[in-house]
């Protein structure tokens, strides 16, 4: 083992240490009884480990490719990593969105493997901990609000309804014996009680919809930039960001315009347009899953093995949480799974089923996680790095690559992808808006309504998000363009697609400079 290859190595073993829960979700063996510290003494001495590992990766020099991808890819997590904890997101950063801290917690703690009786009794010292866990984050927020780092107020309250959520659905924890006992003894006071600090405190001093972005907060502006270089793994400037959704929007508008000029109003409001009931969307997601396993030896030289399995989301996900796909864990206890939010069928377009699956599982998520899965002489954070704009910028490529694939079964699923392009172009607009150039929640909802076919409650929904976890939204098109960008240079070098799709899922999860670099010496060698 190399060097590099070996502070890889420890820098995942640090970063399990610091996410348990994330631990036992991907499979390993090792703490399934604690939560993760939030205080600011866990950050603190998360951090030194993290500057340490930085310094060691600094001093390298490696001489191959690959020690080069993965000192590279050291070098990122680090400084994302210390940038999350120096952000203090953890302070002001209240909402409903599962991918934020006590959402996140509440919704995957119920899916963390309990096969094993070490693994049960964990699960149930985990739910004896969230009193601890919420104390902490309690502690956490009113430090952020004495130093003017403060929630969104709307967020707030959306996290109340969240909490009013779990305690009438505490039998979402009830996933071993005892667990109903200990639900009801510990979850339901310690939910209580942050429930009672939302209200009583948090949402007293919550920002107003007109300053909810983080250009509003002390040193926001800052905040804002490494969330980019988090999300993107570039230093972009905002404001390029923001002309490019621009361009792409119009770029869109001309797509669109091929369907009748009164397709945004046909997309919002006709009934044929959106789901009727649960299983109507898992059979529409098994369908579309199934045409793409059947084209896929024409376009991809590495197939999984694996089959990705499809089932509704579990009862503690919340119904605005969309369709997602969690990968299989690393001890095979479970398989890469297409989560379909079944909750409110009425709310969800049809005709962004196919565009989804196809993002979501196959070709997208599910064959980028089963690849990684194979490439077992990395060292594992080059296969599990959480690098949104490689993995969303793969996954919305593979949306318009299925258009050449075929796969679209009619007018109205490409209607649905082209839907799906607006959104992400227009993340790039409005994410930036908010944060950075200080719009308003509603100047974000009406740019969307007047320049996308989604409906004012997904919008909502949408702009609530980026709110909540800014910068992660610009991932998907700043990555889709980087594939596209790639993909055509190596066609004009006379490259197959299928060699393409080969190389760029070879690697690992890697940064845009990592990706460019490996693709291009690939073109360079041929």
């Amino acid at each position: 083992m190399s060097e590099v290859d070996a502070l890889a190595d420890r820098l995942f073993d640090t970063i399990l240490e610091r996410y348990p829960v994330d631990a036992s979700l991907m499979g390993y063996d090792l703490d399934h009884s604690s939560l993760t510290d939030h205080s600011e003494e866990a950050g603190r001495r998360y951090r030194d480990k993290l500057h340490e590992l930085g310094e060691a990766a600094r001093q390298l020099e490696p001489e191959t490719l690959s020690d080069r991808i993965t000192q590279g890819i050291v070098l990122h997590e680090v400084r994302t990593q210390v940038n999350d904890v120096d952000s203090k997101q953890v302070e002001f950063g209240i909402s409903a969105n599962i991918r934020t801290t006590v959402p996140g917690t509440l919704a995957f703690l119920p899916r963390v493997p309990v096969d094993t009786p070490e693994r049960r009794a964990g699960y149930l010292e985990r739910l004896r901990g969230l009193d601890g866990f919420f104390a902490t984050m309690i502690e956490r927020h009113r430090k952020g609000f004495t130093n003017g780092r403060t929630p969104v107020k709307h967020l707030v309250e959306q996290a109340i309804a969240l909490m009013d959520g779990h305690l009438g659905n505490l039998g979402a924890f009830d996933v071993v014996d005892g667990a109903s006992e200990v639900a009801d003894e510990f979850v339901r006071p310690a939910l209580q009680k942050y429930r009672a600090f939302l209200e009583t405190e948090a949402l007293p001093v919550g920002r107003d919809a007109e300053h909810a972005g983080l250009c509003w907060l002390p040193e926001g502006d800052a905040v804002y930039r490494t969330a980019i270089r988090a999300h993107t793994t570039e230093d972009l400037d905002p404001e390029e960001l923001h002309a490019t959704g621009l361009r792409l929007i119009e770029d869109l508008k001309e797509e669109f315009a091929q369907y009748g000029a009164d397709v945004f109003d046909r997309i919002r409001n006709d009934p044929a347009f959106r789901h009727s009931s649960a299983e109507e969307m898992l059979d529409a997601a098994r369908k579309a899953v199934a045409k793409a396993e059947a084209a896929a030896p024409h376009w991809f030289r590495t197939l999984p093995e694996a089959k990705c399995v499809i089932e509704e989301a579990p009862p503690a996900v919340p119904a605005h949480v969309p369709p997602h796909y969690y990968p299989a864990a690393e001890d095979g206890s479970r398989p890469g799974t297409y989560f379909v939010n079944t909750k409110e069928p009425h709310n969800r377009l049809r005709i962004e089923d196919e565009a989804t699956a196809y993002h979501e599982a196959v070709p997208g998520h599910h064959f980028e996680y089963a690849r990684m899965a194979l490439l077992s002489d990395l060292p594992v954070v080059r296969r599990m790095a959480p690098i949104s704009v490689f993995g969303e910028g793969w996954g919305l490529y593979c949306e318009r690559l299925a258009d050449e694939m075929g796969l679209y079964s009619n007018d109205e699923s490409r209607l649905g992808m082209l839907t799906m392009d607006a959104m992400r172009a227009g993340r790039l607009v409005v994410d930036t808006g908010l944060h950075a150039k200080g719009w308003s929640r509603q100047q974000a909802i009406d740019f969307l309504v007047g320049n996308t076919p989604m409906g004012l409650a997904q919008i909502e929904s949408e702009v609530d998000r980026y709110l909540a976890e800014p910068g992660q939204a610009l991932a998907y098109m700043v990555g889709r363009l980087k594939f596209q960008e790639l993909r055509g240079k190596a066609e004009d070098a006379g490259k197959d697609v299928r060699d393409f799709h080969e190389v760029v899922l070879s690697q690992g999860r890697l940064t845009l400079a990592l990706l460019d670099e490996v693709v291009q010496e690939w073109i360079a060698d041929a």
